[in-house]
């Protein structure tokens, strides 16, 4: 039975043979009465004149091994954004000031109870100060666009793709509103066991046409792209009135993929080739091919709505790298 149970058990009828006999009784008599030690009595009943009730005393618990100084100590070392550690690190770090050790399994509890997850860290490119100047010129100038514009604009980009994609993630700790801080993200990395480059675009309409080449980007293969491409549609002439007449090209900033909403399907892609069986670069380029035919036009029109969104938030941290 449970303590509380237990103490109501002993207390109850120890009161009902008070009663009973008029006058106080000696412990080993109501234990004698109730079928249980006398300690047990003594016990239950000092209990129960103690906190007036039929309830266990309230308890310390277990002694924390960190105090609220270790705790804040452990706080400005796990949000070291030029050196993130893991909880073994964090663990010899800590240990260096206590007079007690504590073990890696006690880092984690506390790292998790101030809001702390072990996260991979999101690829994004470096910046250096020029990168981070140019994309905030750029989106000073295009700041008053509306969406009515954006929708006018033909995304184009490209990608690499892997048959085997290398085991390059880095786990850190980090808070939720922490995910996008630099220090919190890598530079991204490269894969093996086959390639093939991607390019494609898109617009408010959908996506368009894609093309899929082996061979590195070059200005040869984007004239081949380019020309491959319009010549399925168009006589010279009428592609150099249209290119020259109606097509402004839009000046990007280098470095940054994340102002592009093009890019954002290219993690949705990777994604679902992860679901394929791939055991050649054939296998790849025939997954590419269905994974771009399956994309939606709502999924496009969402992403260039974005546009204004996206800009707005580049100017807001000068240039750096945004959430998308």
């Amino acid at each position: 039975m449970s303590t509380e149970f237990y103490i109501s058990y002993v207390c109850i009828h120890s009161t009902l043979f008070y009663k009973e006999q008029e006058a106080n009784s000696s412990y080993r008599a109501i234990a004698t009465d109730v079928g249980i030690s006398k300690t047990s009595v003594q016990r239950a009943l000092e209990i129960f004149e103690e906190i007036g009730g039929f309830r266990d005393r309230s308890r310390s618990g277990r002694p924390k091994k960190l105090n609220e100084r270790n705790v804040r100590m452990l706080k400005p070392l796990a949000k070291d954004d030029d050196n993130r550690s893991s909880a073994r690190e964090l663990m010899v770090k800590l240990n260096e000031s206590l007079d007690k050790p504590i073990c890696r399994r006690t880092i984690i509890n506390y790292l998790q109870k101030c809001g702390y997850e072990y996260k991979i860290k999101i690829e994004k490119p470096f910046l250096n100060k020029e990168n981070r100047k140019a994309r905030l010129q750029w989106c000073l100038e295009h700041s008053n666009w509306t969406v009515d514009e954006w929708k006018k604009v033909l995304f184009s980009d490209e990608s690499t793709f892997y048959v085997i994609k290398r085991k390059s993630e880095t786990k850190i700790w980090r808070t939720k509103d922490e995910q996008w801080k630099e220090g919190c993200m890598a530079v991204a990395a490269t894969g093996g066991g086959g390639r093939v480059g991607f390019w494609s675009v898109i617009t408010w309409q959908g996506t368009g046409c894609f093309r899929v080449y082996s061979e590195n980007t070059n200005s040869d293969v984007y004239c081949d792209i380019w020309i491959t491409i319009w010549f399925q549609h168009y006589s010279y002439m009428a592609w150099k009135t249209t290119l020259c007449s109606n097509t402004i090209v839009l000046k990007w900033p280098a470095k940054s993929p994340d102002l592009n909403p093009i890019e954002h399907l290219w993690s949705i892609i990777d994604n679902k080739l992860k679901s394929r069986r791939m055991c050649s670069v054939k296998d790849l380029t025939d997954g590419l091919s269905a994974e771009w035919l399956s994309i939606t036009q709502e999924l496009c029109e969402q992403l260039v709505f974005s546009m204004p969104q996206r800009i707005q938030k580049c100017i807001a941290v000068n240039g750096k790298c945004i959430d998308y």
